[in-house]
């Protein structure tokens, strides 16, 4: 039995495989192609081409992972930036989930994800911040230019984790991640993954169907708090407790 259940596991997961070959290199360079034309006309909707290309680019890798999303309070997303989403972060697929469940953002990531063929591209044209981890002297530059795109009226994503959790539960946020927002009093919107490390765990390359939940905090206003800290801990409070929830 064993067995039989290994097979159908091993093909389950080349279908997961081809799925996001075809998803990346596939749609992903016709979207990247008609970008580019649009972008001699217009850049803003060369811009919302792109993103309205990922979130429709989110759904459909859920879906083809058979994988069930259920968003709790949609109403509370704000239409228009500036401001951060602030998640927990359980897998590689909290990314397309955001992208297609909450708003297609940019997001604050290491420099590696924009060498990715395809994905750096769109990382890129999403107003991401890069962060080089094996040149401190560059986080400097990196916060300039998250403060810079915030008030440009970007939105954009922020894992204070600041990397996958190992266990499912919420790790500890890193001190300084929530200083932009708080220290220019931008907006944040919380919310937290619930699921995606069923779907992926961390150092796995294997995958499972899964049913994954997304909650949306009210907005927060980073001048209501003490500190930064204090902003953080009361974010990474709220979001532990949605996940002890269910």
């Amino acid at each position: 039995m064993n067995f039989i259940k290994n097979i159908g596991l091993f093909f389950l997961n080349l279908y997961f495989y081809i799925v996001i070959l075809v998803l990346v290199f596939g749609y992903g360079s016709y979207g990247l192609l008609k970008a580019r034309f649009l972008k001699r006309t217009s850049e803003e909707k060369s811009k919302e081409f792109v993103r309205k290309t990922v979130e429709k680019f989110g759904r459909i890798i859920m879906k083809s992972f058979f994988c069930k999303v259920e968003v709790d309070g949609k109403d509370k997303i704000p239409k228009n930036g500036p401001y951060v989403i602030v998640s927990n972060h359980q897998s590689y697929f909290d990314i397309p989930l955001i992208f297609g469940y909450v708003y297609p953002s940019g997001f604050v990531a290491k420099i590696e994800l924009a060498k990715m063929p395809i994905v750096g591209k769109y990382i890129n044209a999403l107003d991401s911040v890069l962060i080089n981890r094996k040149d401190p002297k560059s986080g400097a530059a990196s916060l300039r230019k998250f403060a810079k795109n915030l008030k440009n009226g970007s939105i954009i994503t922020v894992f204070p984790e600041g990397t996958r959790t190992k266990t499912g539960d919420v790790g500890e946020f890193k001190k300084g991640t929530l200083m932009v927002p708080y220290r220019y009093k931008v907006n944040i919107l919380p919310i937290s993954i619930n699921g995606s490390f069923n779907l992926s765990k961390k150092g796995s390359f294997l995958f499972k169907p899964t049913k994954i939940k997304i909650k949306i905090f009210d907005v927060i206003e980073p001048e209501k708090f003490a500190s930064e800290s204090e902003l953080r801990q009361h974010i990474k409070s709220n979001i532990s407790t949605s996940l002890q929830e269910g």
